[in-house]
């Protein structure tokens, strides 16, 4: 009984002062409809844009299934390099490369944005007694990259302007 005052009591406490679950921006109308084209289309990076392209609204599409717009992932690249080494000459740390190209096209095939890179990276140090742990954590870093770049294109995408939209603007300002 007390555990469920004392949950009663902090969730009154958080909606009070503001406290709301962050929740996914809205896309512009010209992005109700997505089809996602790539080299692999089951690729961590196409599954992550479809799950928070239906979070944001978005209907998303299939490649041969009409659709207002297409994000096309150009390229993916991930990259490791040596960034020291210690007094032995063995690697003390790694910096982690993950870069994408993305574009959008309108369904009449007219650029919405050109290709756009992202590129992040990040530095991890490297313990070769722990080598099994490091490859575990290599690989938890570049799942973090990857959903940064997520992030970002869809910052990006919330963005875009409605061609419609911003004709209208336009021509009432003319007026």
């Amino acid at each position: 009984m007390r555990l469920l005052m004392l949950a009663v009591v902090l969730a009154a406490t958080l909606h009070a002062c503001g406290f709301s679950m962050r929740t996914a921006a809205p896309l512009p109308e010209s992005m109700g409809s997505v089809a996602i084209d790539a080299i692999d289309l089951d690729s961590p990076l196409v599954r992550d844009l479809e799950a928070e392209l239906a979070a944001a609204g978005a209907s998303v599409k299939g490649l041969n299934q009409p659709a207002s717009s297409l994000l096309k992932i150009v390229s993916e690249t991930n990259e490791r390099h040596v960034v020291s080494l210690d007094d032995r000459a063995k690697v003390g740390e790694y910096e982690l490369h993950y870069r994408v190209i993305y574009a959008v096209q309108a369904a009449d095939g007219s650029e919405i944005l050109k290709d756009t890179p992202i590129e992040l990276s990040r530095v991890y140090s490297f313990d070769e007694q722990q080598a099994i742990g490091a490859a575990q954590e290599e690989e938890t870093i570049r799942a973090e990259l990857r959903r940064d770049a997520v992030r970002v294109i869809m910052e990006r995408l919330q963005r875009i302007q409605d061609p419609n939209r911003a004709k209208e603007s336009r021509e009432s300002a003319v007026e």
